[in-house]
């Protein structure tokens, strides 16, 4: 579930934003109504207008990593079956990198869809999609990759969120979030067999990240098809 406090930390972060690439501040939170969705926090400005759009431009991803977390995974690194271990401290490579591939999965599967075209110049009938992961917190130990008996029922989890703004006016048409745990689907709730190392964990957090895109991906197309 999204906790309130990392809800609001959100709105807070998007609120302050700034369209750069128009020069246009963005606009339209205080209109924003609550429905359901596919994600527990769904807020939806009652104008939008989802036909207007064919292109999608992927703004710069946000990502905030929770301070502290222990930077040792104390005397064993093994983690008891069903439970779970940490948070731990999560370096800056690290960050860097989980950035990455993040952004990576993104923009490879919204290209995929047939409705939308990706873009990186924003114009006319383009949807400007801001995205990203906040107060993620790491159960990956910080020596797992070296001792090789560390087996997780995670990586961490964080809040996901989606931002939908018309790029024209500059008018949120949609916010979502949801804390989540990060995690493909088809292990969910299951401790990995096999012990963790990098590729596993760098893989997790890949596939992880390409089924959220694939969600947004398809709600998207499935809200076109209605408005046209």
């Amino acid at each position: 579930m999204v906790k309130k406090t990392a809800f609001v930390l959100l709105c807070g972060v998007l609120m302050a934003g700034v369209l750069s690439a128009q020069e246009q501040e963005i606009t339209g939170a205080e209109d924003l109504v609550q429905e359901k969705g596919k994600w527990e926090s769904t807020f939806i400005h009652p104008d939008a207008d989802i036909s207007k759009f064919d292109k999608l431009y992927l703004w710069e991803g946000l990502f905030e990593f929770r301070e502290g977390g222990d930077k040792s995974s104390g005397t064993t690194t093994q983690a008891m079956r069903g439970g779970q271990t940490g948070p731990y401290y999560v370096n800056q490579e690290s960050r860097e990198k989980f950035q990455q591939v993040v952004n990576d999965a993104f923009v490879a599967e919204l290209g995929r869809g047939e409705l939308f075209e990706v873009v990186d110049v924003v114009g006319p009938g383009t949807l400007l999609v801001r995205g990203g992961v906040l107060d993620i917190v790491s159960y990956v130990p910080p020596d797992a990759f070296r001792r090789g008996n560390s087996y997780l029922a995670s990586v961490g989890e964080g809040v996901i969120f989606f931002e939908l703004i018309d790029s024209e006016t500059g008018v949120i048409q949609a916010r979502v979030a949801e804390r989540r745990i990060i995690q493909p689907q088809a292990r969910m709730n299951r401790v990995n067999t096999a012990p963790v190392n990098e590729a596993s964990v760098w893989a997790d957090v890949e596939r992880w990240a390409r089924e959220q895109a694939q969600m947004l991906r398809k709600e998207l197309e499935k809200a076109k098809k209605k408005a046209d």
